[in-house]
Formats: C-alpha cells, structure tokens, sequence
C-alpha cells in the first residue's frame, strides 16, 4: 500500500494560518455588504478567496475602493453589451436603390390600372341598366353619380359580403381615399351584422328603436360630442352597463360613417333640408276634447322625423332623393281618464298627435302630381310605412309613422296639396274620448 506524499515545507511555509483566512473572509463579506447598501453588489466567491490565499496572494475584494471601481466598470460594459443588442435588433431600414424605387412606381402604375378599368367596367354595367353595388360606390367617389349610400340598399346577404370583399380590394389599391373606404367598410360591415343576425344587441330591445332614433337625427358634430361623452363616462367608471353603452358607441360609429358618405359622396340623399322656410308653419290645433283641458296646455311638442331605406333597384340608382322637412306632433292627451289619474306636475306620457310633410320637386317633369301611400310594417302592427312618390328625376322616400286611424276633415286640420313644385300633407288622428 502506498505512503502519502509529505508537503514540502517550502509549501507549508506558504500556507496562510487559519486566522489570516478568516479575517480576509469577514473583510470580504463587510466589503460586500457595504457595496449592496450602496446599490452595488458584489460576489464573494469563497473557493477563489482560498485558493488565491494558498498561492499566497492577497485578494483585491479586501479594499472596498478597489471593489467598488471594479463593480462600476462591470455595470459599465454591462449597459454597453445591452445597448449594442439593442441596436442590432432594430435593423435600419433597407437604404432606398433604383431598383425598389422602381419597384414602387410600377406597383403605383399597376394600382392605377386597376382603378381604371374599375370605372370602366362601372360606367359599362351602368349603361346596360345592371350596375353592381361595388359600381355605386365607384361612381360616387368619382363624382359622376353620386348615390353612395345607395349601394348598400336592397343587398342580399351574399351580396354584401362580396361588396365587403370588394370594398377591401378597392382600399388597399386606393390610399388617397382611405377615408371613403373606411366609411364604406364600416356602413358594409354594419349591414352584414344585420342580414346574418350576428351576435345580441347591446342596447336592450325595449328602447334600441329610440336609441337609433335620436343617433339619426344628429349631426356629425353631435355625433362626436356623444362619443367622448360616453367614453370619458366609460373611463371614470360612471357607466353602470358598460355594454349599454359599448352598443351606444357602435351605433353612433355606423351613423357617423353613414352621414360621411351622404354629405360628401350623396347629392340629395336622404338630407333634410332647413327648416327656417314660410312654408314651414305649424298649423293651429283642432277644437278641444269635449270640455276637457284646452290643447293650449298640452305642451306641444314637434320633432323631425328620419327616414327609412327603400330597397335599391337598377331604376332607382339615375334618381336622386327629393329635399324634405318632417315634423312629428306630440303632446298630452287630457281627456276625461288622464285629467282624473293624472295633473300637470305629474302629466300623462306623451302621444304623437299627427304629422307634418314638406317635400320639394322643383324639376318634376310632366303634370302628374306626386302621391303617398301607406303600408303596412313588417316590423310591427303599431306602425305602418307611408311612401311618397313622384317619378324621374326623384326616387320614392318613405316614413315610419304611429299606425293609428287619420282625421280628414280641414277643421282637424288635414291638408294635402302640391304647388309651385312642393308638397303639403298635414294630418291629425282621431281622438277618442274616454268614456265610463
């Protein structure tokens, strides 16, 4: 069995003692804290601490100056190692060459082509009486016809859905005209959701026809005061249903997108005109209810009224809306049960009373005059469509009214005339007298 090698003493006298060892270990570790509290660490590597003791060297960690100009330079070439990957990261952008300079221009040409024989292919389909909604569109951005919001009436789901693909195509090819499209996407989009019957309502049935009613009849000015309203409401956590308005929000999107196009791209298009006209005055109330509150005190109220989409039609798309004041009469109803039940610090609902229609033909051609009729509403039963019509140059426009049975007599106020190229029809319902 083999001997153990003897240490040589030249080894042995090289050797630190044990408390040589231990002192430089507690330096160390005080070296090391006082560099932490100063937001510098320093790792005490206890085997090399050893092992340079036993070579008979003194180590550097035992200065707390010479540690800590050791630990800077490490932060230092640590940011800078991170700074130069950062850099490589972010590659810089390929310098521009004649060849994808060149590139550009022809992908340029190539879209303008297309747009091109877009409008081409558009005045062509027109001129055969079969134009395409995609052609609407085209021909409203051109100026030539402009009936943009009429491209998306009428359109079977298939076909919006191909119109929605089109109207991609036609964005991605025509930057200059992004907004255009965008408005077109978002009215397309809309539509769709409509026809498919995707997804729930966000504003609750029982109040979304008011709702949309009251986003209608805004401006696009109104519009985008109502929607910083709800968003800075949705912020500060004062909506108590988030979806309510999240539904509210959408609504007025669709309507904002919808006027875009019909004050820009839309000559006549469902556009009321002023109402500050002579021919806009309001005629007097019928005779009171028997004996009951005099109408004077019903607080009358009038509103205008907004339209609803007719279907679009090959013969429809040469046509141009007529220009048209509406006015929906509304007060309380004081007959003999509401004046019992009710007072006026806590009045009856209120009830719409009438109508009011003022539409303007200047141009209509030939002497047969302009007709309404009335439909029913395969929404509901408690309303019913009234269509004016009057034939070239103006399309038919149509109302959604209360269905309730008309007063025809002049005294009730009823009038229906057309002269110097403008139509009256003013009528009242019949008032029922409550009886015990």
């Amino acid at each position: 069995m083999a001997k153990p090698h003897a240490a040589s003493p030249a080894r042995e006298a090289a050797r630190p003692s044990r408390s040589l060892a231990k002192a430089v270990s507690r330096r160390a570790a005080a070296v090391s804290q006082k560099l932490a509290a100063r937001g510098l660490g320093a790792f005490v590597w206890h085997k090399k601490l050893d092992r340079d003791l036993d070579r008979g060297l003194l180590p550097d960690i035992v200065s707390l100056r010479s540690e800590r100009r050791r630990c800077l330079a490490r932060r230092k070439e640590a940011a800078a190692v991170s700074s130069s990957a950062a850099s490589r990261r972010v590659s810089p952008p390929p310098p521009i060459t004649a060849a994808s300079f060149a590139r550009a221009e022809e992908e340029a040409k190539e879209a303008a082509f297309l747009l091109e024989q877009s409008r081409i292919r558009a005045e062509t389909r027109f001129g055969y009486g079969r134009p395409k909604p995609i052609d609407v569109l085209v021909k409203s951005l051109d100026g030539t016809r402009p009936r943009a919001v009429a491209a998306f009436r009428g359109a079977s789901l298939e076909g919006l859905r191909e119109l929605g693909k089109e109207i991609a195509e036609h964005a991605g090819l025509d930057r200059a005209n992004g907004p255009f499209w965008d408005a077109a996407k978002v009215l397309c989009d809309a539509e769709i959701a409509k026809a498919a019957g995707d997804g729930e309502r966000l504003v609750h049935s029982a109040i979304f026809d008011d709702v949309k009613g009251v986003v209608e009849c805004k401006s696009i000015e109104e519009l985008d005061a109502m929607q910083e309203t709800i968003a800075a409401r949705i912020a500060a956590g004062e909506a108590m249903v988030v979806e309510h308005w999240q539904g509210v929000t959408e609504l007025i999107r669709v309507e904002k997108a919808k006027k875009y196009l019909q004050q820009n791209y839309s000559t006549g298009d469902e556009e009321p005109p002023s109402s500050d006209n002579k021919d806009d005055e309001e005629e007097p109330e019928s005779a009171d209810d028997g004996g009951d509150m005099a109408d004077t005190d019903d607080a009358e109220g009038s509103d205008a009224l907004c339209p609803v989409a007719l279907p679009l039609t090959p013969s429809t798309l040469e046509l141009r809306k007529p220009k048209y004041i509406t006015r929906v009469r509304s007060g309380f109803e004081w007959n003999k049960y509401n004046r019992v039940h009710y007072d006026h610090d806590q009045p009856p609902p209120k009830i719409v009373k009438g109508y009011k229609f003022v539409v303007y033909y200047p141009d209509l051609a030939g002497t047969k005059p302009p007709e309404y009729t009335v439909h029913q509403d395969g929404e509901s039963d408690e309303t019913c469509i009234i269509r004016f019509h009057a034939g070239p140059p103006y399309d038919d426009i149509a109302f959604r009214i209360v269905n309730k049975e008309w007063e025809y007599s002049r005294k009730a106020g009823f009038k229906c005339t057309f002269e110097r190229g403008i139509l009256h029809l003013n009528f009242h319902f019949k008032r029922f007298f409550y009886k015990r």
